[in-house]
């Protein structure tokens, strides 16, 4: 096999571009795209703690205590502790991440748009179900 034909190799690639274009995009937000991951789950519902942001994210607890480390030197989120437990903290969005909201998700919408354009809907909905297969035999282990 090609090195261009295998499935890892592939996803690779695009994988790589597709992120260079979404940091691009984000830069102006002074915003990474995981960081945008981690304020779009606390638009979507704030004050989650770290282990569920984790688990939504797919992403190990010592990453995302990096990306909150981040994200709270910026002024965008703060750690609420719990005064009876130190280990149960709550991630909550400040103004100024709320505020980010509708600039950058206007920004992903247009860059979706723009990182899909030329492939019909039904396609587009045809690869998205492909990749969770894809997803899902890697996470299976399967061997042919």
């Amino acid at each position: 096999m090609e090195l261009n034909e295998c499935i890892n190799f592939q996803l690779n690639n695009a994988q790589n571009a597709v992120f260079h274009y979404f940091k691009l995009m984000l830069a102006p937000y002074d915003v990474t795209p995981i960081q945008y991951a981690l304020l779009k789950c606390l638009w979507t519902e704030d004050m989650q703690p770290p282990t569920q942001l984790a688990q939504t994210l797919q992403l190990d607890t010592s990453t995302v205590s990096g990306l909150l480390d981040r994200l709270e030197k910026k002024g965008l989120i703060e750690r609420i502790y719990n005064t009876q437990d130190r280990r149960g903290i709550h991630v909550h969005l400040m103004n100024s991440g709320a505020a980010l909201q509708g600039p950058i998700e206007e920004t992903i919408m247009a860059a979706n748009k723009e990182i899909t354009a030329g492939i019909n809907p039904e396609d587009l909905e045809r690869f998205r179900l492909q990749l969770k297969v894809i997803e899902n035999n890697a996470k299976a282990g399967r061997h042919v």
